[in-house]
């Protein structure tokens, strides 16, 4: 009786297993994996993208940071580079360089600022500026 009971179980497991599973009437989808997504959207679109910046309105005020208004604030000129008349970057010392010193004349952080507006107009973001491009500007004498 129990080689029965046994051969009964193993054959409705069995006939379980094999037989084709019910479908359900509600379609699913498979996850979308989006590096996918953007490789199919990379194939199609060839051209790269339009630079958002490359028409904006972006404007550079030089200022005398002895004008601002903070404690430990730095000496000589800063610039702030005004996107749509909104400030965009506000840069009151000389960046890239230990320490919180401005550039020395007004000459100096306009050449910087007219440099980060290149970056910003070439859509080469962020538009972070080293030393040797600095040095290379002749801002840091």
């Amino acid at each position: 009786m129990k080689k029965g009971l046994f051969f009964l179980a193993l054959a409705f497991i069995m006939g379980s297993c094999s037989s084709p599973k019910r479908e359900d009437k509600t379609e699913k989808k498979d996850p979308v994996d989006p590096n996918q997504e953007m490789e199919k959207k990379m194939k199609t679109d060839n051209k790269p993208a339009e630079n958002p910046y490359k028409n904006a309105k972006i404007d550079v005020k030089v200022f005398n940071n002895d004008s601002l208004q903070q404690e430990n604030n730095p000496h000589g000129y800063g610039y702030d580079v005004l996107m749509y008349d909104a400030n965009y970057i506000h840069q009151p010392n000389i960046p890239a360089i230990n320490g919180n010193r401005g550039f020395h004349t007004r000459e100096q952080a306009r050449t910087a600022a007219e440099f980060v507006v290149y970056k910003i107009r070439n859509n080469i973001m962020p538009p972070r500026v080293d030393v040797r491009e600095l040095d290379s500007l002749g801002v840091l004498k």
